[in-house]
């Protein structure tokens, strides 16, 4: 078996990461059971290499992975180009409102 790696000139990105991509919801300094209000924050092993790569060296990023088409996974998408990772490679899902078809991440 060949191994054929590219040149980085031919290549589009530096790095990949494949997984999940998760939503965490921070109540702050309150407690969870009585938050009524949460700060979000996108996060995830993978994720968090890839932005890690993009922030700290500037290399050109991308994650794949699949997010319910409605305003969460949105959310979500808006969280990781602010991160400054591209998100072409994110495959968007119907979604039925409850997450029997699809789930974020």
């Amino acid at each position: 078996m060949n191994l054929n790696l590219r040149s980085r000139e031919e290549c589009t990105f530096d790095a990949v990461s494949l997984g999940e991509i998760m939503l965490r919801l921070d109540p702050g300094e309150g407690r969870i059971k009585t938050a009524r209000s949460f700060k979000a924050w996108e996060g995830g092993g993978e994720y968090n290499v890839i932005r890690g790569l993009r922030r700290c060296f500037g290399l050109k990023t991308a994650v794949i992975t699949a997010f319910a088409d409605n305003e969460v996974g949105k959310l979500m998408e808006d969280f990781i180009l602010q991160g400054g990772v591209d998100t072409s490679l994110i495959k968007w899902m119907p979604t039925d409102g409850i997450g029997r078809i699809c789930r974020n991440g």
